[in-house]
């Protein structure tokens, strides 16, 4: 009998996900970090939402061939490892140490960010036939990433905000079960494919050879790759002023209400990531256009109306937009390569994804600073923000919503 579905290889890919939003922690309670280092300016410690994406973008790019290398086990396994790292630098040497400490920790997250979409790219060809089916599953394995964010997140804000966030770094005690869920990948994930019929899983463009044998991948490929760059830039924004713009800007409650609204993006993620097989086929081309137009409605309303509960609509909308995305991405990314050039493709697009993160805190500041003449100015940022997502909405229609032959 055939088996198209490696059941236990998808238990392990799904113990990945648990775990891969576990940095939301950090951008609930940045705000008590900024006030435990407020000898050092805010950017300096809101670089701990940077250096991971520093780190993510030199790794991403060498990902997939590391993967080719060790294989997509071994690295999950890894990456999974090194965020165990951070977590403990940041509750045994945060609040004690330098904030450069930090910036430490903060590095080894950087690992999955680099490694994580190239690492679950490569197990779904291992666990599932069916190119159809691996969409959707995808889209499941995306919510069960946001629902994992869900719990670090409120879990975490709430420990965090225990005697007025002075001791933040006791959120970290929860990155305790991630050893759990290493294990789990240990036994279930495959170190090759157990399921039949493999050499038809990658179902990728096999006509250009040429593209194949000198192992080049296609420059749209690039343009999708950069394009998505600016977009996780304007979206980045959410996630590094969240904390600021709850507690600071506008007084709308403390990290858990940032911690809630983190966890209620993740609800939007959850909701797209299970209904992303449905809207799909309705969008078709239209799809990312589409969510990326969710962007500019999320942002808008950040920017336009500052109130708890808008905070929290806008949260959900955003969330759908970023969880809506990456599926059909990737899909997208699996038109245009060959089974040689298909890791390298998803490398680029993790890479230049965090590029936009990593470079998110400098042209935020630069541009607030420019136009609004605060470089530390929130609402600026996201102005900034709102006037870039509506930049990429539009020029994502040539990209993704051309005619296709």
């Amino acid at each position: 009998m055939e088996k198209r579905i490696d059941l236990r290889g998808l238990v392990g890919l799904f113990a990945y996900t648990c775990c891969a939003s576990a940095n939301n922690i950090t951008s609930g309670i940045l705000a008590y970090m900024m006030k435990t280092y407020a000898e050092v300016s805010s950017t300096t410690v809101a670089m701990v939402m940077t250096c991971p994406a520093i780190v993510g973008t030199i790794f991403a790019f060498a990902a997939g061939t590391l993967i080719n290398r060790f294989g997509a086990k071994k690295m999950t396994m890894f990456i999974h490892a090194m965020l165990f790292v951070s977590g403990m630098i940041y509750l045994f040497l945060g609040n004690k140490t330098s904030v450069y400490v930090l910036w430490l920790a903060s590095c080894f997250v950087g690992f999955l960010m680099g490694a994580g979409t190239v690492c679950i790219s490569q197990l779904l060809t291992y666990t599932v036939a069916d190119p159809t089916k691996r969409g959707a599953i995808y889209g499941y394995a995306t919510a069960v990433q946001s629902l994992g964010g869900v719990f670090f997140a409120s879990v975490g804000g709430a420990i965090a905000a225990r005697g007025g966030g002075v001791h933040w770094e006791r959120a970290y005690l929860l990155y305790f079960i991630i050893p759990v869920f290493i294990a789990v990948e240990f036994f279930c994930l495959p170190e090759k494919p157990r399921i039949t019929g493999f050499s038809e899983t990658v179902n990728l463009n096999k006509n250009n050879e040429k593209d194949d044998k000198k192992e080049r991948v296609p420059f749209i490929i690039w343009v999708i790759a950069v394009h998505y760059s600016f977009f996780f830039l304007c979206l980045y924004t959410f996630s590094l002023n969240l904390s600021e713009y709850v507690i600071t800007t506008h007084s709308l409650g403390t990290s858990v209400e940032s911690g809630l609204a983190i966890s209620i993006m993740t609800v939007g993620g959850i909701i797209s990531g299970l209904t992303f097989g449905f809207y799909s086929k309705l969008l078709k081309k239209y799809t990312v256009p589409v969510l990326m137009g969710f962007t500019v409605l999320g942002l808008a309303m950040l920017v336009f109306i500052p109130n708890l509960y808008v905070l929290y609509v806008a949260s959900v909308i955003l969330g759908f937009s970023m969880m809506g995305c990456g599926p059909y991405v990737i899909t997208e990314l699996a038109r245009y390569t060959t089974p040689k050039t298909y890791p390298k493709a998803t490398s680029l697009y993790a890479g230049f994804m965090n590029v936009g993160m990593m470079v998110a805190v400098y042209v935020l500041a630069t541009l607030a600073g420019f136009f609004f003449k605060d470089s530390t100015s929130v609402t600026g940022k996201f102005t900034i923000a709102l006037v870039g997502s509506v930049l990429v909405c539009v020029s994502s229609f040539p990209i993704y919503a051309r005619k296709r032959k």
